[in-house]
């Protein structure tokens, strides 16, 4: 008899994915085979988003794909949609299993003790169970190295590898304490929590092992990291994890994923301005260049006071490339308002920026906001924005033209691979076999695709700063 198949997909964040890679080897302590999503499978695994009505959409189609494949296939649903809304999830047609955020550990029980009841090919096609857990809370210690695992903590067992990708993601915090009107993010991730810097650091080591080469750290308040023990602000929380990050053997570079400037860590800029392995890259989400509207978002921060951070960032490290988030269309939000969000993202010099069109939450003050922003304008704003995002990059990779650059070599498509730069620029190069998760040596040559066009150089040179 043939072992049964299982695939997983995820939507949304770098946390999510990490979520999803802890959950995938948790699945492995059973004999199960591992397939693409795409394929026929006995047990499919979603891993939802709810940042977005496109991504509540997109979770509920893919539940219609999984069915299209094997109609008898045991169907489970996890992360934040899931978390948010388990009854309208559980009563989709097809699924079998509903799992919370903070169930994610235990999915491997779940799963098992549903089967027990309701083997595959024989499971009801609707509501089977469901499965939710307290919101995680806040740890009382004082150092990133006092503290091991926690039976009641959100990372799910670790991870010793990162599937489809070259650069592995640690997760180092969960949770959010910000509470934007437009965000429902605090309810389906809990409290801002922490993650012990030796746990972090165990994980570094496995992940090297296996031949990873750049980590990114990722957290869903990841400026705010080790605040839920006691430090400051202004206290060492994230660098001296980092600092152990880098002293592995074979870590070459240590990334931060979304980092906002709340509880900005000022230990990190002797780090960057170093150059000895944290990359020069920070994604700093702005999400609207208008005083008033970021008000009216409830963001934890004033236009000036992300102003003064990015300022403090350049002056002590020039070579920082910033890419950042926007919000089109938030309610309120008029042509004047619009246009000081585009005059920001000119001033401030992103090499990339991800623009959203606005969607209200479910049960968040946003979706009480008036005067809402007619879908039509949002749309227009929508292409502005995407506009000048590839005006972002173009003038990115101009600058970047005739230097060499060290990139970690990912996949891109048929024709070309591709490398991120320590200040967050892509650029594309043709493929070459063997070389995938290697590190490599390319000159921008051009700009291609809204990206830098590389060529691959004979032997390396000095890292180029932007």
């Amino acid at each position: 008899m043939s072992q049964a198949k299982i695939a997983f997909t995820t939507l949304g964040c770098r946390v999510n994915q990490y979520d999803t890679q802890a959950m995938k080897e948790q699945m492995e302590k059973v004999p199960l085979v591992s397939v693409k999503f795409e394929e026929e499978a006995d047990i499919y695994v979603i891993n939802t988003c709810t940042v977005t009505a496109a991504a509540d959409t997109e979770g509920r189609q893919l539940v219609r794909r999984a069915k299209a494949k094997n109609p008898d296939s045991f169907v489970v649903v996890t992360g934040c949609l899931a978390q948010d809304r388990p009854e309208e999830i559980a009563a989709l047609y097809g699924v079998d299993l509903v799992v919370g955020n903070n169930e994610k550990s235990n999915l491997l029980s779940l799963i098992e003790k549903a089967l027990r009841k309701h083997p595959v090919g024989a499971a009801p096609r609707g509501r089977l169970g469901q499965a939710q857990g307290p919101a995680p809370t806040g740890l009382e210690f004082r150092s990133p190295f006092s503290i091991f695992h926690s039976p009641t903590s959100p990372w799910g067992g670790g991870i010793s590898r990162f599937d489809g990708h070259q650069r592995a993601t640690i997760k180092v915090q969960d949770g959010c304490n910000f509470g934007c009107s437009f965000c429902l993010i605090p309810r389906v991730r809990g409290e801002m929590v922490s993650r012990p810097g030796l746990e972090i650091v165990e994980e570094g080591k496995r992940l090297a092992q296996n031949g990873v080469k750049e980590l990114v750290l990722a957290g869903i308040q990841l400026s705010s990291y080790g605040r839920d023990w006691g430090l400051k602000a202004y206290e060492p929380r994230l660098a001296p994890v980092i600092e152990k990050l880098l002293g592995i053997t074979g870590i070459q570079r240590v990334r931060l994923s979304s980092y906002a400037v709340v509880d900005f860590e000022d230990a990190l800029l002797p780090l960057w301005k170093s150059q000895t392995g944290l990359c020069a890259h920070l994604h700093l989400p702005l999400q609207s260049g208008d005083a008033e509207i970021l008000k009216a978002m409830k963001r934890p921060y004033t236009l000036e006071r992300y102003r003064e951070t990015v300022w403090k960032i350049r002056n002590s490290v020039p070579e920082m490339g910033l890419t950042s988030d926007v919000i089109a269309g938030f309610p309120g939000e008029s042509d004047e308002a619009f246009k000081g969000t585009l005059d920001r993202i000119r001033e401030f010099g992103f090499v990339d920026f991800h623009p959203f069109p606005y969607s209200d939450r479910p049960d968040t003050p946003g979706e009480k906001m008036n005067p809402k922003v007619d879908s039509s304008v949002i749309r227009k704003r929508m292409q502005r924005l995407l506009g000048l995002k590839k005006d972002c990059l173009t003038a990115s990779a101009r600058r970047a033209e005739g230097r060499t650059f060290r990139v970690i070599v990912e996949k891109h498509n048929q024709e070309y691979q591709a490398g991120l730069t320590d200040w967050g620029l892509r650029i594309l190069f043709p493929q070459k076999e063997g070389w995938l998760g290697k590190e490599a040596w390319v000159k921008v040559v051009g700009q291609r695709e809204s990206a830098a066009l590389g060529e691959w150089v004979g032997k390396p040179g000095l890292v180029a700063q932007p």
